[in-house]
């Protein structure tokens, strides 16, 4: 099995569906969908059997004890028997071709590599996606993708990308793209790197904490534009999660006291922190 796709999901059914079916279109078919249902009482597993003719799909639930999204996506990872894993979100479509330059990535490098997946539309405004909802339509991930496009509904780190390109293997902190929306890594590396830590409880966090640890293990952090998924629009339950972000930054600085790490205590002024741009924006006058 080259590669496992793991998707954690609580009561998001039809966003499941949408995801899914992007899945049943992918170029290749040599991967393994798991899904992991964080408590969920919704039809998220009648869901997932529709689709056992279609994909090679496994199902887990797991107790509803509060937010635990580390420890869904671990189950996964222990489950998977793919030698690459993809993360994605509930949500998350991907392009027909991902699947298959996932796995052209990963088996073209020489080294152990982190590859951040492209995702339009993620955390546009409620505003936005009222306006778009009348044209949606999720049994075509290129044309949604497309639509995307001339919305500007872009990647929400694209202004990073444009400010600082695309080489993020020499960005001082790439660890902080590391984001589950749509993100691959080794299995092996994945598991090496002692997986999710399963006490971050709360929104936020437990990706980039993984991240880190993946950076400090050698791999290469690396973007593909052209690795291309679309976070479906739907109105967010919570519009600021700036706290609970600032709170996970502050909990990863004090685990790992790197110098890099530090800089999430050194305000910017743009209105989405980013902790690379406090870098490179303050690092000379520290």
């Amino acid at each position: 099995m080259k590669l496992s796709i793991v998707i954690p999901t609580y009561n998001r059914s039809e966003l499941l569906n949408y995801t899914l079916s992007s899945l049943v279109c992918q170029s290749v078919n040599d991967f393994e969908v798991i899904v992991v249902d964080d408590g969920g009482s919704d039809n998220s597993k009648e869901v997932c059997d529709s689709f056992k003719d279609k994909l090679n799909i496994r199902y887990f639930w797991q107790k509803d004890d509060g937010f635990r999204a580390g420890k869904a996506r671990n189950l996964g990872l222990y489950a998977a028997e793919g030698d690459y894993i993809v993360f994605i979100d509930t949500g998350v479509l991907l392009q027909k071709n991902a699947v298959e330059k996932h796995i052209e990535i990963h088996e073209r490098s020489q080294f152990p590599i982190v590859c951040i997946g492209y995702v339009y539309g993620f955390e546009i405004t409620n505003e936005k996606v009222k306006e778009i909802e009348p044209h949606l339509n999720g049994k075509n991930t290129e044309q949604l993708i497309s639509m995307m496009k001339e919305l500007k509904a872009l990647d929400i780190r694209q202004t990073l990308y444009d400010e600082f390109g695309y080489n993020i293997s020499s960005w001082p902190a790439p660890f902080d793209l590391f984001w589950t929306c749509h993100v691959s890594a080794e299995r092996s590396e994945l598991i090496k790197s002692g997986a999710f830590d399963e006490s971050f409880n709360s929104w936020g966090g437990e990706d980039v904490d993984l991240g880190i640890r993946l950076f400090m293990n050698n791999n290469k952090f690396f973007i593909d534009k052209e690795l291309c998924s679309v976070h479906w629009p739907h109105e967010k339950e919570v519009d600021d999660k700036a706290a609970e972000a600032n709170n996970a930054a502050m909990r990863i600085h004090e685990k790992y006291n790197l110098w890099q790490t530090y800089f999430y205590n050194v305000p910017i002024e743009d209105e989405i922190f980013s902790l690379n741009k406090s870098i490179f924006v303050n690092a000379e006058s520290i």
